[in-house]
This record gives structure tokens, C-alpha cells and sequence, in this order.
């Protein structure tokens, strides 16, 4: 399996400032690693890298929590096939979920487009400025397959 930057085991995903950029890339390192290579394609190394949406200010000229993340990860599989793996991040669940809409490509074919990542059915949701008692942040997008898995629901299709 291929190796994250690092181990954020227990740690809070959300600050005041809501989604913290480093810590989404990081988790969605890990569950694109883990859903690419339970789709077959054994993942040699992947690096992310997240940047925060503007969310803009109050009408009062306060800061708004951070809501999205976008992400770009690069990476190759253990056959040497290039890996891309794009999207926008709207939520986290601890480190075993990710939401949002992110594509995996390997070699240039789309092998998934999810609008969840990992398993977010425990507690202790975090999100970009939702209510903390649930997951957040598809947007009302509902999963149109899972294959069998109830961690790996997919997403509606996009394009980069």
C-alpha cells in the first residue's frame, strides 16, 4: 500500500478557520491509496496536495470557515502506470472518510469518481461549517453505485 506524509490518527480535521488544507490532502492520500488498490491497481506511491477555497467574509468583514478544499494528487502504481487523482474536498469524517467529488485516473482512464471515500458510518464528524452531528458536504448528491462495498460509494461523473 503506498505510504502518507503523515499519521494524523485522533487529530481534529477542523479548526475556526474550518477545513485545514494539509490535513485533507493527506486523508485524501490515504483513502484514494486504500480504494485504488482495493480496485486492483496497487499503488507504488501517491502524494496530495490541498488547497483551500476562498470562503470569503461576513458582512460584518470576519472570516468565513473554510468550506472546500481542491486537491491534486500525483503518484504511480507498482506497475509503474501514472496515477492523478483530482477534486474538491467538502468534508471529513476523523481520518476514515473523505466527501466531496474526487476522480482517479491511472494511465489516463477514469478507474473511479466517488463522492465518499472511506467508511463514514462512526462519530465524530468534522466538515467545512455543518451541524458536527452527521456527515456533511456532498451537496445533496446521492451515490448512483457502490459495487457491493459500502465504503466506496460512487459519485457523479466529472472531468478535468
Amino acid at each position: 500500500m503506498g505510504t502518507a506524509a503523515l499519521g494524523l490518527t485522533g487529530c481534529r480535521q477542523e479548526g475556526p478557520g474550518g477545513l485545514d488544507s494539509v490535513i485533507v490532502a493527506v486523508n485524501a492520500d490515504k483513502r484514494a491509496t486504500a480504494r485504488l488498490e482495493h480496485d486492483g491497481y496497487p499503488v507504488q506511491w501517491l502524494t496530495c496536495t490541498g488547497k483551500a477555497e476562498d470562503p470569503g467574509v461576513t458582512e460584518k468583514g470576519a472570516q468565513r470557515p473554510v468550506t472546500a478544499v481542491g486537491v491534486d494528487c500525483d503518484g504511480r502504481t507498482s506497475g509503474g502506470q501514472k496515477i492523478i487523482v483530482y477534486g474538491r474536498v467538502t468534508g471529513l469524517y476523523d481520518d476514515s472518510c473523505v466527501q466531496g467529488k474526487l476522480t482517479a485516473k491511472v494511465d489516463g482512464k477514469t478507474v473511479f469518481t466517488a463522492g465518499v471515500l472511506g467508511d463514514c458510518s462512526g462519530s465524530g464528524t468534522t466538515n467545512g461549517g455543518g451541524n458536527g452531528d452527521k456527515p456533511t458536504g456532498n451537496n445533496g448528491d446521492k451515490p448512483t453505485s457502490n459495487n457491493g462495498d459500502k465504503h466506496w460509494p460512487g459519485g457523479h461523473h466529472q472531468s478535468k
